[in-house]
């Protein structure tokens, strides 16, 4: 029976490509099989050919590695040369702010785009100001598959109304005594606080800062609680996105001297409506968000703002509409090879092996630019890792609790490109031996192939 495992076992490795024992080693030599699920494939992008693969069809959860695909559809989609543009429209004396999900317009952005409008209209003569927030829905703010600790104040809402990232500062300092806590505001958006926060002291057992919404995750009302031992300044999502966007659109009508204290509500720009200004963002300026910073909320908005333009925005885009276009766009590989329900990977319920991750990655990468967007070594989520193969390597990364994904492309020392996916996932070992695991696999697929 021995001599039947051995001779199986050196068929296997005799069908195995010329180099993949090499791979296979570093596999086998990480212990991580044993006790933990892994998804591997490496593919030759130039001739299609197979260089490794374990678990290829193991599907299992991609974490920040889907905001690689879910990009890289959005891109296609919505074209290399695409602007958010935030647009401002005039329409029998009425004006219609127009939203782009633009997830980097700022205050001086919306300043600058109503002193565009102040030299081509008399804004004296303004009668009412539209927000037009059709791009996409607004009232599901986090997809399904969420968890608790997902959400706020992890996660910002997923929202059209975007401004200065959604963030406010808050600041919490000790009297001067060091006999009480406050909490400093200074931005004209308040969050409404209830302050519970203690201070520390040798008869007391600490207690971690706990950020809170009272009563539910509608609620506007928040709790700090906690021991504090020192100041500390951090931003933290608006807990109103809709209110905190008014105040900084008054804001900058003000700047430019625009008198208008009415209430200033939502609405569809007629198609007739003549268009005045505009700022905006291209996609990829946008995408070091996603890409190399990994930001889910940048993620989440992109995805539903190509679903709108690929719905040629008959109505206002779903998270839904985000999946459909994903899907219609890879059907080839999404039968039952894949499971998607948000477009940054924070779910747990997105499902993906990794060559189903590969064939869509190396697809995307041929018919767009997607690569020459994604970091390389030693920056963005790559910061500190194999700096050695800088210029060589373009990858994204993804972690969740036990687990650690990476996808990318590689130029090998013998000047070949290479696609890859590994996916580690139900892991007891710590975050860093992960990491190491892919370090060594990257680099023994860049030295021996």
């Amino acid at each position: 029976m021995k001599k039947l495992i051995y001779l199986f076992l050196l068929v296997c490795i005799a069908i195995l490509p010329a180099n993949a024992k090499y791979i296979n080693k570093v596999v086998k030599d990480s212990n991580l099989g044993i006790k933990s699920t892994l998804s591997i494939y490496v593919l030759n992008s130039d001739s299609n050919k197979e260089i490794y693969k374990k678990n290829e069809e193991k599907l299992l959860n991609p974490a920040s590695v889907l905001k690689t695909l879910t990009f890289g559809v959005s891109y296609k989609v919505l074209g290399e040369n695409f602007q958010f543009l935030t647009k401002v429209y005039k329409h029998n004396n009425d004006l219609y702010l127009k939203l782009s999900g633009d997830t980097l317009l700022s205050s001086k952005d919306l300043a600058d785009l109503f002193s565009q409008v102040k030299t081509k209209y008399d804004t004296t003569k303004i009668n009412n100001i539209y927000i037009d927030d059709s791009i996409f829905n607004k009232y599901y703010p986090y997809p399904s598959g969420w968890t608790q600790d997902d959400l706020w104040p992890y996660s910002r809402p997923i929202t059209p109304y975007i401004i200065d990232n959604n963030t406010t500062e808050i600041a919490i300092k000790r009297s001067s005594l060091a006999t009480t806590i406050d909490i400093v505001q200074n931005n004209e958006y308040k969050i409404p606080i209830i302050n519970m926060l203690t201070l520390s002291s040798k008869d007391k057992e600490k207690e971690p800062l706990k950020i809170e919404r009272m009563y539910s995750n509608e609620s506007s009302i928040v709790k700090f609680s906690g021991t504090i031992e020192k100041d500390t300044i951090f931003n933290l999502p608006v807990v109103n996105p809709e209110i905190n966007f008014d105040i900084k659109l008054r804001k900058a009508l003000d700047k430019n001297s625009i008198a208008f204290d009415k209430k200033i509500t939502s609405k569809q720009t007629p198609k007739e409506a003549i268009l005045l200004a505009q700022v905006g963002h291209s996609i990829e300026e946008i995408s070091k968000d996603i890409l190399h910073n990994s930001d889910n909320f940048s993620a989440e908005v992109v995805f539903r703002t190509a679903a709108a333009k690929h719905i040629n925005y008959i109505h206002s885009a779903t998270v839904q509409d985000s999946i459909d276009m994903f899907y219609q766009i890879n059907s080839k590989y999404t039968n039952e090879n894949l499971k998607i329900v948000d477009g940054s990977g924070v779910s747990r319920y997105n499902l993906i092996d990794a060559k189903t991750a590969v064939e869509i990655f190396n697809k995307l990468s041929k018919e767009t630019k997607l690569t020459s967007l994604l970091a390389s070594a030693d920056e963005g989520t790559l910061k500190d890792r194999m700096s050695f193969l800088k210029g060589n390597l373009k990858a994204k990364t993804g972690t969740l609790r036990d687990m650690s994904a990476i996808i990318g492309t590689l130029k090998t020392k013998k000047n070949k490109n290479v696609v890859f996916c590994s996916i580690v996932q139900n892991s007891p070992k710590r975050k860093a031996i992960l990491k190491n695991f892919e370090n060594d696999l990257i680099t023994e697929i860049y030295r021996k192939y």
